[in-house]
């Protein structure tokens, strides 16, 4: 599989003098020659990922896709409600150096909710 983007939660990785780009447990090779990133085979010797705290702090919305919708596609979904709720609410998880307002922070979690619930997704 061949993606033009990975998300903003993309992990870069060094494995052996080779950069990995980890995105849900997938691991992903840039193809300069394309500007793809394709999907690869975890690189030998290397354990699994194991689950960390959010790189944004827990900012996001938990949301199951109710329709059906393939990994891929819930990725660019959680990629394009990000951006959506960043530009509603003016707050950027991904970038930000510091704990947001209540408001703030609500203002983007009810944007990032209602992108998602237009797009086929449960919230929770």
């Amino acid at each position: 599989m061949r993606v033009n983007y990975l998300p903003p939660y993309a992990r870069e990785v060094w494995l052996g003098g080779a950069l990995f780009f980890l995105v849900a447990d997938t691991y992903y090779q840039y193809l300069a020659d394309s500007q793809e990133y394709v999907v690869v085979n975890p690189p030998v010797g290397v354990p699994s990922p194991v689950p960390v705290a959010p790189a944004n702090g827990g900012y996001d919305v938990v949301a199951y896709p109710m329709y059906g919708q393939g990994q891929e596609q819930q990725e660019q979904d959680r990629y394009q409600c990000h951006r959506w709720a960043v530009s509603q609410s003016g707050f950027d998880p991904a970038t930000a150096t510091y704990a947001p307002a209540a408001t703030v922070l609500s203002h983007y979690q009810r944007a990032l909710g209602a992108c998602f619930s237009g797009r086929g997704y449960s919230i929770n």
